[in-house]
């Protein structure tokens, strides 16, 4: 089946007639009727019924007519967008950023592509991982960030990074610490036993990683609430411990007001990927936002803003 194929056959189905289909595409009518054979053959049943009037589509030659328009729809719109590739990026793009992504994302970006990308409007939305993906999966939005999202086969993934989850405490809980803020030496997880922690709901998705990673049963979750500046003031005034990256308390570091280690002999690390639904057109303006993200949080990387392992670009 090629394109040319379907143009064909659906304009048989226009013309409800053979002949006439063949009179307005300029070729010959037993060429034509040899095509319809062909394609009926690939397809496996009759697309249309003869009649001494014309023909008429079948059931499986209405279903045909559907997905043919659809993909003919859909090649016009990516040759339009392959030959515009070398223009500039226009139009409005919507990427969904969880909290600590948004921290250190949201603004250099937004800052960034007023000078870059003058023609293209972005809208940062902000929201839990879980209504990011929500989001994408509804086509409300053409790009998010979210963590370990290899397993969400229904999205396509790209991971630029790797970050790990640091033990957080009120200020000096964990003792000297390096250019970070982050403590020189680990702590022990059996130390962690007993310690009254400040956590997420269960629905959200770093207490799911939390749970999957850290034995929960070995902590007390003293309170469950999903604000991530509301855990950080109950953490600083020594209510409780709680679990996050670094680029979520980086800002709290710096000033002493909280403190963190990573846990010894526990990987509580976690990708970070640009995700995107498949089902979606994809833009020149999109691509261009996403590659803008990607080169500011690699130098973030590179200059120690964010505290994170890059992964190689494929």
């Amino acid at each position: 089946m090629d394109e040319v194929q379907l143009r064909n056959f659906l304009m048989i189905g226009r013309c409800a007639s053979i002949t006439e289909a063949a009179d307005r595409l300029g070729i010959a009518q037993p060429s034509l009727s040899q095509q319809l054979l062909r394609l009926e053959d690939e397809m496996g049943t009759q697309l249309f019924k003869r009649t001494s009037r014309g023909v008429k589509a079948t059931d499986a030659g209405r279903m045909l007519q559907e997905h043919a328009d659809s993909i003919l729809r859909a090649m016009n719109r990516a040759r339009e967008q392959v030959h515009d590739a070398e223009c500039v990026p226009l139009g409005q793009v919507a990427i969904g950023l969880p909290g600590t992504a948004s921290l250190i994302l949201g603004v250099p970006l937004l800052t960034a592509a007023r000078a870059t990308l003058s023609s293209v409007k972005i809208h940062v939305r902000e929201a839990m991982s879980g209504t990011i993906r929500n989001w994408l999966e509804e086509g409300r939005i053409e790009l998010g960030i979210l963590y370990d999202a290899e397993t969400m086969t229904h999205l396509s993934s790209k991971v630029i990074a790797r970050e790990s989850l640091l033990v957080v405490g009120p200020p000096d809980a964990f003792g000297a610490c390096d250019e970070f803020g982050i403590a020189c030496d680990p702590v022990d997880h059996a130390s962690l036993n007993g310690r009254d922690f400040i956590l997420p709901s269960v629905s959200h998705n770093l207490r799911k990683l939390i749970e999957r990673r850290l034995h929960i049963d070995n902590v007390s979750v003293a309170i469950e609430i999903d604000s991530l500046a509301h855990t950080k003031t109950l953490v600083a005034e020594g209510v409780g411990w709680t679990l996050l990256s670094h680029a979520a308390i980086r800002n709290e570091l710096s000033r002493g007001e909280l403190s963190a280690a990573h846990i010894d002999g526990i990987d509580l690390s976690r990708s970070v990927a640009f995700v995107r639904n498949p089902a979606q057109t994809l833009t020149r303006a999109s691509i261009a936002v996403e590659d803008l993200a990607n080169k500011l949080l690699r130098e973030m990387i590179a200059d120690g803003r964010w505290v994170a392992t890059s992964v190689d670009e494929d």
